[in-house]
């Protein structure tokens, strides 16, 4: 699945066409779409492709040789006997030397430009730094004087981000660039799903998160609700265990990373309250909730660094990850329900009465993806030098925009009912008061409709701009 990702196609292709030898990080979490983007990128073009497993050091080398002997590009016998006399010889243990020593035929690919894709290398880097040290010695030229592409994929976040560089050392230096995918878009989504009305498009994006991988499963040929049965309630489907893998994926102890999540998603989103419902030490919740943070399942989110701060909420906690989200809502607590319920009854009892409502937070997402776009084509009011959302104590702003001249841009999405009323107006007037910033712009998004008195009200006053769903 390719759609929207043709920045990141662009970047791979200048890679490969630069007139330097280049290494690129690819890296996302699980199902965003790496191998859909290596695959399509190389459609195309003689490369290979190697996917790293997660195995034994030894057992690992053997498979990469025998990946090379299929591209036909191992050294024959002659080869072999110089390369035991060159400053590569295979010595016991010698790693480097045994990488070398396969890599250096990579010059036999029939292209112009060599092109090495190695997925997931975090899982050779973790039993031997050697690898990369050859990688770095090939793209540097001290192999043979052809150019390479060489492109590395990894699905932890947290590794490639917080560790990466001190595991590789100065092998990092040779990296050209990094490339980080993220979710796709909600523009994205109503394109995929052309059948759905918006407001279905909503609640896939929240469930999914807009991840490929999630997405793939769902089809615009069946309504919501047949969706969510086939792909997440059905037993043995692709969904069914997937929220409690992920973690399991990333994390050890999974019981107390559970723990936490579920209390965050049924709205526990104060370490206090985490504190009280868990019973752990707070010291404890908060090693648990930076590792989280650091695997992008869980975001701490701060009011915007302004003025009011007798009236603004401390940080709080949301699940960041949608599905991990969804899953903590309304499985994860009501797995004994789902194995003795009917598929069909047991969404009508625990997901349908609150699945639309499931979606308001990402009704604010959009809402900023919304303005974030116009800023990008040069169609906002202002240029954006900062952005955020305030947490006040009567009440919240969804989104603060701000730029160099101090020109603010505020916004208010409603989600909860369909129609936005001028009170609801009145309210976010107030909450800017108590914030102590400006309003210059005001952007208001609806799941609906804006009441009477609030259009008359926007007709009068040029910086008012109201939104509706089915507009976005």
């Amino acid at each position: 699945m390719l759609l929207g990702r043709q920045n990141e196609l662009t970047a791979l292709k200048e890679a490969y066409e630069s007139g330097e030898s280049t290494l690129t990080v690819v890296y996302g979490r699980t199902g965003i779409g790496k191998t859909s983007l290596i695959r399509g990128f190389i459609k195309d073009k003689t490369a290979f492709y190697y996917s790293a497993s997660q195995s034994s050091e030894k057992e690992q080398l053997e498979l990469l040789k025998k990946e090379f002997q299929r591209y036909g590009i191992t050294g024959n016998e002659s080869e072999d006997r110089v390369m035991a006399e060159s400053e590569y010889a295979l010595e016991e243990g010698d790693m480097y030397g045994e990488y070398a020593h396969l890599f250096k035929n990579i010059n036999k690919l029939d292209c112009e430009v060599k092109l090495v894709i190695i997925e997931e290398f975090q899982n050779i880097v973790k039993y031997n730094k050697e690898f990369m040290t050859v990688i770095s010695d090939m793209v540097k030229g001290k192999f043979f004087d052809e150019k390479v592409c060489v492109i590395v994929t990894s699905s932890s976040i947290s590794w490639v981000e917080n560790s990466m560089v001190s595991s590789i050392g100065h092998s990092a230096l040779s990296i050209s660039s990094f490339l980080k995918l993220k979710e796709l878009s909600f523009v994205d989504i109503v394109r995929l799903y052309g059948r759905y009305s918006v407001l279905d498009s909503m609640v896939i994006y929240a469930i999914t998160g807009g991840v490929p991988g999630y997405l793939k499963n769902f089809s615009d040929r069946i309504s919501l609700k047949e969706n969510i049965i086939k792909n997440i309630l059905t037993p043995g489907s692709s969904m069914r265990s997937e929220g409690a893998d992920y973690i399991k994926e990333e994390l050890r102890e999974t019981s107390l990373y559970n723990t936490i999540l579920y209390c965050i998603a049924n709205g526990e989103n104060k370490l206090n309250e985490l504190h009280a419902h868990t019973g752990f030490g707070r010291d404890k919740i908060s090693v648990y909730l930076k590792n989280l943070i650091e695997r992008e399942i869980v975001e701490k989110i701060y009011s915007y660094d302004i003025g009011g701060k007798e009236h603004t909420k401390k940080g709080l906690y949301r699940i960041k990850s949608g599905y991990t989200e969804f899953w903590f809502r309304y499985i994860y607590g009501n797995e004994s329900q789902l194995e003795i319920l009917d598929r069909e009854e047991f969404y009508e009892r625990y997901i349908a009465p609150t699945i639309y409502e499931f979606a308001s937070e990402t009704f604010v997402k959009v809402g900023t993806e919304f303005i974030e776009l116009l800023d990008s084509v040069d169609r906002l009011e202002i240029k954006i030098a900062r952005r955020g959302r305030w947490w006040g104590k009567n009440g919240d702003i969804d989104i603060i925009a701000c730029d160099n001249d101090e020109r603010y841009l505020v916004g208010k999405c409603n989600w909860l009912t369909d129609t936005f009323t001028f009170e609801m107006f009145e309210e976010l007037m107030l909450n800017v008061e108590l914030a102590g910033i400006g309003s210059d712009y005001i952007y208001l998004f609806s799941k609906d409709t804006f009441d009477e008195e609030l259009k008359n009200f926007a007709a009068d006053n040029d910086n008012i701009k109201l939104i509706s769903l089915k507009e976005l």
